[in-house]
């Protein structure tokens, strides 16, 4: 008897589940028949794929990770984020010994109609789940090595704009922060909210435009590099805790650093959360992250960075309206008025 533990999920839900039966199949495609299966569960805590970690007979547990089905219910940055990761996996090679090995990916889509991939199973826990049991030290120490992972990930330079898979590219940055704004506001128009903010936003950005072509090197992004994506190992009282893992590159994509998805969050911990030991944390990111210790401040800079907040919060909308928290889909339109009128007094 097959130990199967599932997540109970709303039936609309983007995460819909995968029966035994399936995951028997899978298994047996990737590994032989003679493997027996002996416990699946669920692991929570991601929003867009579904992930189980398998035991099968003989063989150290393995992470089973299922796409969303393609449809128009995915926002244009989730289609196909699966086979994002796999066109990334080669540029992340200065992190290689933190990220999981492929063990098998199929892209048929002949036994489920959806992407599906086995990995290692990394060692550790999440930085997000035990961020209340470290103390101030603990959690500094990981900030700084959050700062040295992000900026050796910044370090790799490509030769175009956008994801690394192909037909996802662009010559300039203007243009795929153009490309980006556009399809945010036609997955917003999709929804049926309002996305009148957003197109402000993307006529300004195309009245600067220079600005944001002052960004001339491709650098890599990882997209969702923060503490409820990155595995720690901690030790005894005397040893410092490591980050021992980074999970989901899926969201990986060439740009300007400022626009990484870590440097938005850094922005918004920083100013916003009522923890201290995240507030002193942003601050001990920059210290191993810049050589100024510092984010830039300069004009140019400044621009760019509330484009990138715009952006960023258009992305939210979108997924918050999905599960839905309207509370939170309504902040989303303070927050861009406010970038709005910084724009417009900065320029």
């Amino acid at each position: 008897m097959v130990e199967y533990t599932l997540i109970e999920r709303e039936p609309g839900a983007l995460q819909q589940p995968i029966s035994l039966e399936q995951i028997q199949t899978m298994c047996r495609r990737a590994f032989g028949e003679e493997r027996s299966l002996l416990s699946v569960k669920e692991l929570g805590g991601g929003g867009h794929n579904n992930t189980y970690r398998v035991q099968l007979a003989d063989m150290e547990p393995v992470i089973l990770r299922v796409s969303p089905e393609r449809g128009p219910h995915l926002a244009h940055y989730e289609i196909d984020l699966m086979r994002n990761e796999q066109y990334s996996q080669p540029f992340l090679a200065p992190i290689a010994q933190l990220l999981p090995r492929t063990l098998m990916i199929d892209f048929t889509q002949q036994l489920l109609g959806r992407d599906y991939m086995f990995q290692t199973f990394m060692q550790g826990e999440l930085w997000s789940d035990i961020e209340n049991e470290l103390t101030m030290e603990e959690d500094l120490a990981l900030y700084r090595q959050l700062g040295e992972i992000a900026r050796v990930i910044h370090d790799v330079e490509g030769e175009t704009f956008g994801q690394p898979a192909p037909g996802h590219t662009f010559d300039s940055w203007s243009a795929q922060v153009f490309h980006t704004l556009e399809h945010t506001i036609k997955d917003i128009d999709a929804a049926r909210l309002d996305a009148s903010d957003m197109r402000a936003l993307l006529a300004m950005a195309r009245d600067h435009q220079s600005l944001l072509d002052e960004v001339r090197r491709p650098r890599l992004l990882h997209g969702d590099l923060w503490t409820f994506n990155l595995l720690v190992r901690r030790g005894n009282e005397n040893q410092t805790p490591t980050i021992s893992a980074v999970l989901d590159s899926d969201r990986c994509w060439w740009g300007d650093p400022l626009a990484d998805w870590t440097i938005f969050l850094l922005r918004i911990k920083g100013t916003e959360s009522l923890d201290p030991k995240v507030v002193a944390g942003t601050r001990a990111f920059w210290q191993t992250y810049s050589d100024r210790g510092v984010e830039p401040s300069d004009h140019s800079s400044q621009f760019r960075l509330h484009v990138y907040y715009g952006m960023s919060f258009g992305a939210a909308r979108l997924e918050l309206h999905r599960r839905p928290n309207h509370d939170l889909v309504r902040q989303t339109y303070l927050r861009l008025q406010e970038i709005l009128e910084f724009l417009h007094s900065l320029i």
